[in-house]
């Protein structure tokens, strides 16, 4: 869990904690999507017998077909790499304000 240190050598404004505390919940949120995400992508890793990232190439080649299960798999794929990027910005240490 993220620990802020606050002390009188770096008092932080109104705006300043507002921000920071705004950073960190998004953070916890992002972080349980994608814990959410790869339990899903580990049923239908475990289920076809492939990596998601293996299936997800062959799916955008077209070798998969277009079977529902299918595309619901590469949309769980997808979705988990677009909330893994967002927690990367997030943990880049020029996203910090403060």
């Amino acid at each position: 869990m993220a620990k802020i240190v606050i002390t009188k050598d770096n008092l932080l404004t109104s705006a300043e904690f507002k921000t920071l505390l705004e950073q960190m919940t998004t953070r916890s949120s992002n972080l349980e999507d994608v814990l959410g995400l790869l339990r899903e992508l580990i049923v239908y890793e475990d289920k076809y017998g492939m990596p998601s990232d293996v299936f997800y190439a062959r799916f955008m080649r077209g070798e998969m077909g277009d079977d529902l299960s299918y595309i619901m798999w590469a949309g769980q794929y997808e979705s988990y790499l677009e909330a893994r990027q967002e927690i990367e910005e997030l943990l880049n240490p020029r996203s910090l304000l403060i």
